[in-house]
């Protein structure tokens, strides 16, 4: 019996201690797989951040993601450099190098100097609409009905669907022909 109330405390610390130990491990494990899947992803998009264009030598110096530099928080930020020739009127042709650095703030849900937005921040407001735009080609946005919309562009994807308020904030207009909605 004297066995029993010794070791019966010491059992408990220890199996409360690997619970613990446990849970931690499996902690770790779940952040591990959610950045490998952010890499995974960024690797998938590398292509489109990153296009190769022909007769030029492009190379990424560097790529910060979700950094904090002073009191900003989740900066991203790219500096590549760029070596091409270039021709002048007379046939003369000059090799150039050409180097940049970018830098932005991811939208992360957090406001500069405060927490993080609560999901009913984020679902306040007005109901949002889908409309349609053409990043690389467009300046205007549509309805999905649109004709614009439903034209297929020889299997290359040039369309993208987003909020109709973040259309307008990034400069789209509203179309001619369907009124954007």
């Amino acid at each position: 019996m004297v066995e029993a109330t010794m070791c019966l405390p010491i059992f408990i610390v220890v199996m409360v201690s690997l619970a613990l130990v446990v849970n931690f491990i499996a902690s770790c494990e779940d952040i591990v797989f959610r950045e490998c899947r952010i890499i995974h992803q960024l690797d998938m998009d590398a292509p489109q951040l990153f296009p190769k264009v022909k007769g030029e030598n492009y190379k990424v110096i560097t790529f910060g993601y979700l950094y904090s530099e002073g009191d900003m928080e989740d900066l991203i930020s790219l500096q590549t450099r760029s070596d091409f020739e270039a021709g002048g009127p007379f046939g003369v042709l000059g090799k150039i190098q050409f180097q940049m650095r970018i830098r932005s703030r991811a939208f992360t849900g957090a406001v500069i100097k405060s927490g993080h937005l609560s999901e009913e921040d984020f679902k306040d407001g007005p109901p949002s609409q889908k409309v349609v735009v053409f990043p690389k080609y467009g300046i205007r946005f549509h309805i999905k009905g649109c004709r614009y919309a439903l034209q297929e562009y020889e299997g290359e994807e040039v369309k993208i669907e987003m909020e109709k308020q973040d259309a307008e904030l990034k400069g789209y207009t509203p179309c001619m022909i369907c009124g954007g909605g």
